[in-house]
């Protein structure tokens, strides 16, 4: 059975996505028969906001918004970025969802039934203690390990 990692990344902030990968990948390398399944989530818009701007992390907008249109363009921008930041040798999947972010990867990891979720980690700021970032909120709820990388 596959040693299952999960990584989720934030495409609009590449630095971090960077420091990501290379954590997931050193993960990758310690173990037998790893699977690397990369994900990102393309958030619920609100109205008004168009995809093409949202998945570059940008605000901006039209009125229109086809899901199904946003997850292929965001599936083959990861799978451009994995291309780029991922070593040869390293095999991965890339799956896009589009919703919350942390209830789409807890979901994710629950259906891949993944051993481990390697997850990037912004410097909190003051509401994060009171509200809870996407990876605090993994981390709480997530039923596998959770490595957090900050970079």
């Amino acid at each position: 059975m596959p040693n299952r990692i999960l990584v989720p990344v934030d495409l609009a902030d590449p630095a971090n996505t960077q420091a990501v990968l290379a954590g997931a990948v050193k993960q990758w390398n310690t173990l037998k028969d790893p699977e690397l399944i990369l994900m990102t989530v393309v958030p619920e818009m609100v109205a008004g906001l168009d995809w093409r701007y949202a998945i570059r992390g940008e605000t901006g907008g039209s009125e229109e918004w086809d899901v199904k249109k946003a997850l292929k363009a965001t599936i083959a921008h990861l799978n451009d970025v994995a291309a780029d930041q991922i070593p040869d040798g390293v095999t991965f999947k890339t799956v896009a969802r589009h919703g919350t972010v942390y209830e789409e990867v807890l979901e994710v990891a629950k259906e891949l039934q993944v051993d481990q979720i390697v997850i990037g980690a912004h410097r909190p700021k003051a509401s994060d203690f009171l509200l809870g970032a996407n990876a605090a909120r993994i981390v709480r709820h997530a039923t596998c390990s959770v490595t957090v990388i900050r970079n």
